[in-house]
């Protein structure tokens, strides 16, 4: 515990991540972690590679941040100002094919990632484990098994039809579980939905059986997996298969019967009563379950805050500005008359006040200027508090309990308002609309429409070109597998 503590995320560092140049270039997904073979001789140099498979989630293909970018562009509450395809532009037409880049950057950094966490896996079994206590062994090969889990739980949400269509039946992702070194192992066909999602319950499982249930500090707290980062995760995986009973298994753990809804044991996680705080520096709150950090020495291959941010001529007055590649839907979420003008979200709202653009609304939760240093939020406590929200009430109706972690979302950013309702279908679709304003912008908006089966909405801006919706039986409501992996993977 004491060396975990003592290993602070270095996360900008590159590790090597191939075996020859010359394949290197042809492989859409690396050989291997690093090429030195004394790579696990010591405990030094094996927590130096745990913190790479950090560095490697938070690549700029994942979430650092085009997972998230990619996400919103689709869900409709973004619009696009230049229909730029090196900026989303496809994506956010809902126009993609096995081309493109988009498709092809979040599907390589994904299993890149887990790439790396196989070979780590891998390596501590074959040697790592000889040098390490069981104890230090056991923590570093749960984070392992917790980023890989978690990479495959955010590839389903672009690339596979969601579980609740057919209790999972459909085509899921190469289940990759062992290193792959060299082109002839490329060779693996899609398991199922069912199989994906199996996997990643025991990694996830296992990952909350081995990890700390805290660390030393809020900032590793914050940026490094621990029991409760795991048990959260766990809530967003089971919600997105329609298993109600465990998203309540999993987050009774960690939420209370009653209010104040603090976790109980390990970190104490809780909803931050500045809901702005979250988004601001040091972005260590009890609430930021999960997040990637980034600082002047580490910043974001591509980042939110340069695509959402207005550019120098929309942002007088915001302090800092951006590339202005999205704003804010004035037909969508933004707009909508039941999130009060008085609610505090909407102070993560700017509004341009002069010019051509005058009205036009941005995003602004990510509201660092270049180089773009803001910390990304992964999983917030707010997101569990809604899940189990959700499940209750489908589970049971009008369920008092989820009326009161709906309302401690609502309440601690709109103080003026009690929600209620009158039956099952109401309250979830309450439960829908909350989530809809208190995650815009962070990615969770797209798996939520797939989850519930419902179509990506029209995108109907003023004087720009339509979207049309995109229904669940359309072909490009899914992602393609990218060419980058039909190439070299004949089993695909």
């Amino acid at each position: 515990m004491k060396l975990i503590a003592k290993s602070m995320l270095v996360m900008g560092m590159v590790m090597s991540l191939t075996a020859c140049k010359k394949e290197s270039k042809l492989n859409p997904i690396p050989t291997s972690l690093i090429s030195d073979a004394s790579a696990y001789d010591s405990p030094d140099r094996i927590a130096t590679l745990v913190n790479g498979l950090y560095a490697t989630f938070k690549g700029s293909g994942f979430f650092g941040t085009q997972y998230i970018y990619y996400s919103e562009a689709r869900s409709g509450d973004f619009i696009s100002t230049n229909l730029n395809p090196t900026r989303g532009g496809l994506t956010y037409q809902m126009t993609v094919d096995p081309g493109i880049s988009d498709v092809s950057a979040v599907w390589t950094q994904g299993y890149q990632i887990i790439n790396a966490c196989n070979v780590f896996i891998s390596s501590m079994e074959e040697k790592g484990i000889k040098v390490l206590t069981p104890q230090i062994a056991n923590n570093y090969l749960a984070e392992a098994r917790f980023l890989r889990g978690l990479s495959y739980y955010y590839l389903l949400q672009l690339y596979a039809e969601p579980f609740t269509k057919n209790n999972g039946q459909g085509k899921g992702l190469p289940l990759r579980l062992t290193p792959n070194k060299g082109l002839a192992e490329y060779n693996l066909a899609r398991s199922s939905v069912a199989e994906v999602y199996k996997q990643i319950i025991t990694d996830l499982d296992y990952a909350e059986a081995n990890l700390p249930a805290n660390y030393s500090s809020a900032a590793l707290n914050t940026t490094r997996a621990h029991v409760n980062t795991v048990i959260s995760a766990k809530t967003n995986v089971y919600l997105s298969m329609g298993d109600y009973a465990n998203v309540i298994k999993e987050a009774d753990k960690i939420v209370p019967a009653t209010a104040p809804f603090v976790a109980p044991t390990g970190v104490k996680n809780a909803l931050q009563t500045e809901v702005t705080a979250i988004f601001k520096a040091p972005y260590t709150t009890t609430e930021s379950v999960f997040s990637m950090p980034f600082s002047n020495t580490d910043v974001p291959g591509t980042s939110l805050a340069n695509a959402y941010l207005p550019d120098g001529a929309n942002a007088t007055g915001l302090g800092s500005a951006g590339t202005g590649d999205f704003y804010l839907f004035e037909g969508g979420i933004v707009s909508d008359p039941l999130w009060k003008t008085t609610d505090k979200r909407r102070a993560l709202v700017f509004t341009t006040i002069a010019g051509g653009n005058k009205g036009r609304q941005w995003s602004t939760k990510y509201a660092t200027g270049s180089p773009y240093t803001d910390y990304v939020p992964v999983i917030r406590y707010a997101e569990v508090l809604l899940n189990l929200a959700e499940a209750l009430a489908n589970v049971n109706g009008v369920d008092s309990r989820s009326l009161a972690l709906l309302n401690a979302v609502r309440q601690r950013a709109d103080q003026t308002t009690t929600l209620t309702a009158s039956s099952q279908p109401e309250l979830i679709s309450k439960i829908i609309h909350e989530r809809h304003i208190e995650f815009l912008g962070e990615g969770i908006r797209n798996a939520d429409l797939m989850r519930l089966k419902l179509s990506v909405p029209a995108k109907t801006p003023l004087g720009s070109s339509p979207v049309p919706q995109i229904n669940p039986e359309n072909p490009n409501y899914l992602w393609p597998i990218p060419n980058t992996e039909s190439l070299y993977n004949k089993d695909i």
